[in-house]
């Protein structure tokens, strides 16, 4: 039986942009996108079509997953409005008037899908393929920590809002590790659904499953985000921003 390896990265991000309140108490609101453009479509040389020959060389898939946890950058170069304006920029942001970002936490969240395949010449010369693993990586990519430059390191304000914003950081982890097993779960369901089938094209073919699995997998992954930006809110709240502010009187 020859094997196949094809991975592609399909990435999907959920970018969090945390709000800070300016000194005028004015509220900055902050938006979420979710792109997710894949659709289960078997291309022409990927025939949806088996039999009991076909069947019989399945296997269970492996699935193998690799969680990312990169090391916030952090940006002590920018004044306010400039934050503000990489808010803005990014589309997940849009303050009010006269409002000021003192922080910015800016996260990439997301899965990239990779997987494997292998397949037999049966009779008649066509070509059997079925998935033989999946690998997954999940996690947070890239995370900005954005702090505003007025403010020394060594000042009760820049520790405040430092705290604030790694807050939003550790909230994040902690859904990941949450929903990581969630996901896990559902992605050994789906590949194992993935039966073998003829194919003229192998690679055409595990562009095909990659697409089906994330096409799978988007109800569970916006539930997660959904449950991540509800956590971030907590500490996005006009009582929780009083409470950091009566922490200092640098501002």
């Amino acid at each position: 039986m020859k094997s196949m390896r094809y991975s592609a990265s399909f990435e999907t991000l959920y970018t969090k942009i945390p709000k800070w309140m300016s000194m005028r108490q004015k509220d900055i609101r902050c938006g979420y996108a979710f792109f997710a453009a894949f659709l289960f479509l078997w291309p022409a040389s990927a025939l949806a079509e088996t039999d009991k020959e076909c069947l019989a060389i399945w296997k269970k898939p492996d699935v193998k997953i690799e969680v990312v946890s990169n090391k916030p950058r952090l940006d002590h170069g920018k004044s306010s409005q400039q934050i503000e304006q990489i808010a803005k920029k990014s589309g997940f942001a849009k303050s009010l008037r006269h409002a000021n970002l003192l922080g910015l936490t800016h996260s990439s969240i997301g899965p990239s899908l990779g997987v494997a395949t292998k397949h037999a010449e049966l009779r008649g010369g066509k070509n059997c393929l079925r998935l033989d693993w999946v690998r997954l990586t999940f996690g947070a990519r890239k995370t900005n920590v954005y702090i505003d430059r007025k403010y020394r390191k060594s000042s009760c304000a820049y520790k405040a809002v430092f705290a604030h914003e790694m807050e939003h950081v550790r909230i994040n982890e902690r859904v990941i590790e949450e929903y990581l097993p969630i996901i896990t779960k559902e992605l050994e369901e789906r590949a194992a659904e993935v039966r073998p089938f003829y194919t003229k094209s192998s690679k055409d073919a595990g562009r095909s499953i990659v697409n089906r699995l994330m096409f799978e997998l988007d109800p569970l992954l916006k539930e997660f985000n959904a449950a991540r930006m509800a956590a971030n809110d907590l500490i996005d709240t006009p009582a929780a921003y009083a409470a950091t502010q009566a922490q200092c009187t640098d501002w």
